[in-house]
């Protein structure tokens, strides 16, 4: 049995892999707490698993899984790295170790979704931006503070603005100006994220001459999109459809 798992900087996700399909979906947070994490994790890995994963939480995640699956008679754990070219994509990165293995991932699944030019949107802690061409060529990509993140900054490094929390829910015509302080500042951080995906992605559009499929994906992915003008496609499991990628070349 085949178990993809996409280790992010907040949450573990996982699905298994049943005749082309993903099943048995699960997720749990662990940031701050790892063991929680990996126990849950345990419970509903299966016996006898082949575990295929991107990993971006560090080596203490790593070492976990890795003492998990020792205590797993016939159960395998692999890691997947960001390489040069993988599945038809090449990497922008001159050192292509120094992309993150989940942005990678997630080029990969939207390239291949596509069948084209694509970008891929991880709206997450951190919030990723990828774009590939048509023939497959990794353009490169942008990484942004999360609303949350952006609004925290704000809190901690002025006086007087206090703790705030950035406003999930779009707002409409002169309603996007905050008349509190807590929306104007929370309203400001998304737009500032909004606004620069759009310009990113029709930044690709001229440069390409054509109209690329965007992905959206991440825990903010649903927050995000009502933000956005540019026209998405929510893919909630982008980075397990880019493991299964491996998973199926392993099989053939």
């Amino acid at each position: 049995m085949t178990v993809l798992v996409d280790i992010g900087n907040t949450r573990i996700k996982w699905a298994t892999l049943s005749a082309g399909t993903l099943v048995r979906r699960g997720n749990a947070v662990h940031r701050d707490s790892l063991d929680a994490a990996v126990a849950a994790f345990a419970a509903e890995l299966p016996a006898r698993s082949r575990i295929i994963a991107a990993n971006v939480a560090g080596e203490r995640m790593a070492a976990q899984l890795a003492t998990l699956v020792a205590q797993r008679p016939g159960t395998s754990l692999t890691f997947v790295a960001t390489t040069a070219e993988q599945f038809g994509v090449r990497c922008a990165y001159t050192e292509p170790s120094r992309l993150g293995v989940d942005r990678w991932v997630a080029v990969l699944a939207a390239y291949h979704a596509a069948r084209g030019a694509a970008c891929a949107i991880d709206a997450g802690r951190a919030v990723t931006f990828d774009a590939v061409d048509s023939a497959g060529a990794h353009l490169g990509g942008l990484i942004f503070p999360s609303a949350r993140l952006t609004a925290a900054a704000l809190d901690r490094n002025t006086s007087d603005i206090g703790s705030t929390a950035a406003a999930p829910a779009v707002a409409p015509g002169l309603e996007l100006l905050g008349r509190n302080t807590d929306a104007a500042v929370g309203h400001a951080a998304w737009l500032a994220l909004s606004a620069a995906l759009d310009r990113a992605v029709t930044t690709v559009e001229r440069a390409l001459g054509a109209r690329p499929v965007v992905y959206l994906t991440g825990g903010d992915a649903e927050a995000l999109r009502g933000w956005l003008e540019t026209r998405v496609e929510l893919r909630a499991d982008l980075v397990l459809e880019g493991l299964k990628l491996f998973a199926d070349a392993a099989e053939s």
